[in-house]
């Protein structure tokens, strides 16, 4: 651990002519380790979605739903610290010189609970030959007569306390974030995890695909209401295929449940930490490079160039509490996928992944569904499009000019759906022959056209 002994701050005065803006400049002094001087703390508008610069410098945003501006520290070239070194004693420096700022985390898996889970497990006496699927993914901690009765009768080596006593405990292992419940899989049934567990993504389910049972996922409503459509499409196969039971909530209307992305979206919201939570949890921040007493060196000044930062913590997880994986994590991990999993993932990897992986994905799966497509990454990877998949995106935004460039690269034998999300008045003109729409067709797509743009296009449909 390097221990920082001192940390001196120079204010700069700000200049419009420097390509970055710098706030502060910081002297750091060290009692194991040569001083680090000129330290550069500085802000920039953000222009990709890398988590670095180009030279290296993370990036550290005040809120990351909004990743328009960022803070960040550029170091001495001479100096011999790590990335992730140069990552935390960049924290600590935007710390000391701004202060954080309000960040909530959907959840988080550092977050505290009373519910010890080996502690629990412990205290189970477990039959012998015990079976996980005995206790059907429904039952809950509270067990009427009825069900209790069905499960002693069918599992004779198993006593009524018992049951009662491994709900309860299972119960509470799903409300555990799922990287904490992790090691005890095996003494619970997945599909009481697919059916309890609130804070399952997308991305842990299609790691964990061959053990996802549809049946019981398809009652999960705060589960449902984040995954992508290519996701929910597969559940309905799914469904269809082992001739499962389809939930009455959207039997009669699968189009729109797979589709609209607010279906379920009154049970989306999970249980937020309190800002007195986050801000305890906060001051127990462990640095795993730097011995370091927080605020002791805190600029006095009244001025900030930032307002603040979010947690260190923030920037490593993302706002469901799953770490961010590196390029060697992911790599390794996606070297196990198969190809049904290569196909779900492509469906939601943000551009950083769907380019490292370009020659592995699913380039279908990733035209038709993925929501972070952009006119520049598909400019970029043109060879790769798949077009005919593309035409039925309803999430990708394109301009009138990439739909021009490339408009008869789509199967105009069919109504093409991103087209007609993006139609104007000046292309329906320019090439109605080609562009397959009429009036009702118009209207399902009212939204993302437009009123003005919708009144127009039906004046001329009516002609």
């Amino acid at each position: 651990m390097l221990k920082i002994k001192h940390i001196e701050f120079i204010k700069t005065v700000y200049d419009e002519s420097l390509s970055h803006n710098i706030f502060s400049i910081a002297n750091i002094q060290f009692s194991n380790y040569p001083p680090v001087n000129g330290a550069l703390l500085y802000w920039k508008k953000n222009t990709s979605r890398s988590d670095f610069t180009p030279e290296g410098d993370f990036k550290f945003f005040y809120d990351m739903s909004n990743i328009t501006y960022y803070a960040s520290v550029k170091f001495p070239k001479n100096i011999k610290l790590t990335r992730d070194q140069r990552q935390e004693l960049a924290y600590i420096l935007l710390d000391e010189r701004g202060f954080i700022g309000t960040y909530s985390l959907k959840t988080h898996s550092s977050r505290r609970r009373k519910f010890k889970p080996q502690k629990g497990l412990d205290r189970l006496n477990f039959p012998e030959e015990f079976d996980v699927k005995s206790i059907p993914s429904y039952v809950g901690p509270i067990i009427d007569e009825i069900d209790m009765n069905q499960m002693l009768e069918a599992n004779p080596n198993m006593s009524k306390k018992f049951i009662h006593d491994y709900c309860f405990w299972r119960y509470n292992l799903v409300k555990l974030h799922p990287t904490e419940f992790e090691k005890y899989l095996d003494y619970v049934d997945f599909s009481y995890i697919c059916y309890a567990c609130d804070q399952l993504t997308e991305q842990y389910l299609i790691e964990h695909l061959d053990q996802v049972d549809v049946s019981s996922l398809q009652y999960n409503y705060p589960v449902l209401s984040r995954l992508s459509a290519s996701f929910k499409n597969y559940i309905v196969n799914e469904l269809q295929r082992k001739k499962l039971k389809i939930n009455d909530h959207f039997e009669q209307e699968i189009d729109v449940f797979i589709e609209d992305e607010t279906y379920f979206s009154e049970y989306s919201t999970i249980h937020l930490l309190d800002e007195d939570e986050l801000e305890q949890e906060e001051e127990k921040m462990e640095y795993h490079f730097f011995e370091f007493e927080r605020g002791q060196y805190r600029w006095q000044g009244s001025e900030h160039m930032i307002k603040g930062i979010p947690s260190l913590a923030s920037q490593i997880y993302d706002d469901m509490g799953y770490k961010k994986r590196s390029n060697k994590e992911m790599d390794t991990l996606f070297a196990q996928y198969s190809k049904r999993q290569i196909s779900l993932i492509s469906a939601v990897l943000e551009p950083h992944w769907l380019h490292r992986y370009r020659d592995k994905i699913d380039w279908q799966s990733a035209c038709h569904y993925n929501e972070h497509l952009t006119e520049d990454f598909l400019s970029a990877h043109i060879q790769y499009i798949e077009f005919e998949a593309l035409g039925n995106n309803l999430w990708c935004e394109l301009s009138e000019g990439f739909i021009k460039k490339y408009l008869k690269h789509f199967n105009h034998n069919q109504p093409v759906p991103i087209i007609i999300r993006h139609l104007t008045e000046e292309l329906y003109i320019n090439f109605k022959d080609m562009i397959k729409v009429d009036s009702d067709l118009l209207f399902q797509y009212y939204d993302a056209v437009g009123n003005e743009e919708y009144e127009r296009l039906q004046e001329l449909l009516s002609e």
